[in-house]
């Protein structure tokens, strides 16, 4: 999905807030295409698992995913998995992109990118199909975490730097602040 459609507008000014490697790579002419997100995604501290890959090389990452029950299981219980596996604890916002394909210039209007409190995720993809029928699903998080799930069920993760510098700079001068004098 790309262009002007607010959903996606909205989705994509926060990306760029809550990703800010994204800058470099997501724009309202590429849209949320799912191997553009990687690319900034690899910037930033990034890991992959391959596991559930049936192409899968022997030097693609293997974390074990597959054989802790892959993506069997409800959407909502595959993501809680998926957040287990990768240490991923995302807090505030969440931006769901249920079909990351924007630079084939087609889009999901049944699935326009979403964006929720990252508590109620696992709820809104009760209502909404998310993984397998090889599509592309990205959440990005408030907290400056991402998850990417291709259209090969190769996972990938990472946790922007910037972003992270931004919030602890921002909690501690949150703290300098707090501080009472006697």
């Amino acid at each position: 999905m790309k262009g002007n459609d607010p959903e996606f507008v909205e989705a994509l000014r926060l990306a760029l807030k809550f990703f800010p490697e994204s800058r470099s790579f997501l724009t309202s002419e590429t849209g949320f295409d799912w191997d553009t997100f990687l690319g900034a995604m690899m910037v930033a501290n990034y890991s992959a698992d391959y596991s559930c890959y049936p192409f899968r090389g022997p030097t693609d990452p293997d974390f074990g995913f597959a054989a802790q029950g892959g993506f069997d299981g409800d959407d909502d219980v595959v993501y809680r998995d998926l957040l287990n596996h990768t240490g991923i604890s995302p807090r505030g916002r969440a931006i769901v992109v249920l079909d990351a394909i924007g630079q084939t210039g087609q889009s999901t209007e049944d699935y326009p990118p979403f964006v929720c409190h990252s508590r109620t995720v696992p709820e809104r993809l009760t209502e909404i199909p998310c993984f397998g029928q090889c599509r592309d699903v990205i959440f990005i998080f408030e907290s400056g975490e991402a998850l990417l799930v291709d259209h090969d069920d190769r996972i990938h993760w990472s946790t922007s730097r910037e972003r992270a510098d931004t919030l602890s700079q921002s909690l501690s001068g949150h703290r300098e602040n707090n501080i009472t004098k006697p």
